[in-house]
Order: structure tokens, then C-alpha cells, then sequence
């Protein structure tokens, strides 16, 4: 198969689906960072991988000739775009008669949630999201995200969303999160540079955790998986 990944970032999720492919496929992953191409490059995928072409794109715009698809897959990217509706009018020209389409966003919802009040967490949830909101993300796009990819031209064969569960005994990801996400708030005038402190907040977000009588709702993630019928 010949898959395209769009927005790909640092190769993560190509070199997942290169592993999936194998070494008769291929993989092309397109981003319009440099900087992130650059690190992508730099990671090698798994032996038996299929080889992995990285190239610049603005996702916002029109496409490069990128030949034509058996798969098309994307994460985190159609809520960043202008126009998320016209990016997957032209990923349509870019599949293959049959081809799979599978995307994953995430939403906003009056979240975090659980059996226990959840102060910091929702503090930071409430940051993250208007962070987001700054950015010019769309926040309700993962609602609308079967709505789009059928709009596109793909027949649905599945749409749901999955809760992020945080459980008590696991280590968090938050911390990370907060501190790749702080210097977005500060820059986006979301926060003031000092008022927060991450070595404060990691902390606090760790023993909330621990210390919640149940799993923590974090965040909801929404799945589509589609066929191209053109």
C-alpha cells in the first residue's frame, strides 16, 4: 500500500503506519515545518518499515503532485487548518478508488470529569483549550469530523470517540504536556510569563491524580474511518 500522512509532524505516526505497511509499501508524510521534517528525518523507522518520504507541503493551500493513494491518515492537523472542509476536497483527489481515510481529532468538552472534584485539572484543561482557542484551532471540529470526510466524497464505516482515561496507579502525561504547552499560553497571551510554575503545577497535578477515588475523564478523542468511493 501507499499511504500518505498529512500534518506528519516529527514521523510518529508515519513510522507506525511504515511498520504497518512493510517494505513492499511506502509512505510519504507531508508538513509544512521544516524544522519538524528535519526531526523526522533524523528518526529511523523500524526494520521491515516501508521507506518513508518526508516532504514539505502547506496543508492550507493546494497540494503538491503527490501521485495518488491507498490510504490516507491524519492526526491533530484538520483542527489547525483554515478551511478543513477544502483541505479534504483535495486529500479526495489525492485517493485512489476504494481507498481508506482514517482521521483523528479532538474536542472540547466540559471536561475533565470523575468521581471527585478535580481543581488543577481543570485549571490546566481550561488553559490548554483556550491556548488552543488563540491558535485559531477549531475546538468542535472532532463533532463535525464524519460530517466533513462524507461532505469530501468518503462513505463512513466507522465515527466514534473514546474517553482519555487518566487512572490513579499511571504515570501522568500531563507534566509533559504543560510544559510543551506553556510557552504556546504565554505567547498567545493566555498566561504571563511567571505565573505559572511548572514545578510547581507538575506536582499538584500528580497527587490530584493519585489521590482521585476513580479514572479521570481527561479529554475526548474522535475516530473516522471512511472509503473513498470515487
Amino acid at each position: 500500500m501507499r499511504v500518505l500522512d498529512v500534518g506528519c509532524g516529527n514521523g510518529d505516526l508515519s513510522r507506525m503506519v511504515a511498520a504497518l505497511v512493510g517494505p513492499d509499501g511506502a509512505v510519504v508524510g507531508i508538513d509544512r515545518s521544516e524544522d519538524a521534517l528535519a526531526a523526522a528525518r533524523d528518526m529511523p523507522a523500524a526494520a521491515g518499515s516501508a521507506p518513508i518520504d518526508y516532504r514539505v507541503a502547506d496543508l492550507a493551500g493546494e497540494l503538491p503532485d503527490l501521485g495518488r493513494f491507498d490510504a490516507i491518515v491524519a492526526r491533530r492537523v484538520l483542527m489547525y487548518l483554515p478551511d478543513a472542509a477544502a483541505t479534504l476536497a483535495r486529500l479526495a483527489r489525492l485517493a485512489k478508488p476504494g481507498a481508506i481515510l482514517a482521521l483523528q481529532e479532538h474536542a472540547r468538552a466540559d471536561l475533565p470529569c470523575g468521581p471527585d472534584p478535580l481543581p488543577v485539572h481543570r485549571q490546566y484543561y481550561t488553559l490548554m483549550w483556550n491556548t488552543i482557542v488563540a491558535e485559531g484551532g477549531d475546538v468542535t471540529l472532532g463533532y463535525r469530523l464524519a460530517a466533513l470526510a462524507r461532505q469530501a466524497g468518503f462513505t463512513i464505516e466507522q465515527a466514534r470517540s473514546e474517553g482519555v482515561l487518566l487512572q490513579p496507579w499511571e504515570p501522568s502525561f500531563l507534566p509533559t504536556l504543560a510544559r510543551f504547552m506553556l510557552p504556546r499560553m504565554i505567547d498567545k497571551g493566555v498566561v504571563r510569563a511567571g505565573e505559572i510554575d511548572h514545578d510547581a503545577l507538575a506536582p499538584l497535578i500528580e497527587e490530584e491524580q493519585r489521590s482521585a477515588s476513580g479514572a479521570i475523564c481527561w479529554d475526548l478523542a474522535f475516530l473516522v474511518s471512511a472509503r473513498f468511493d470515487g
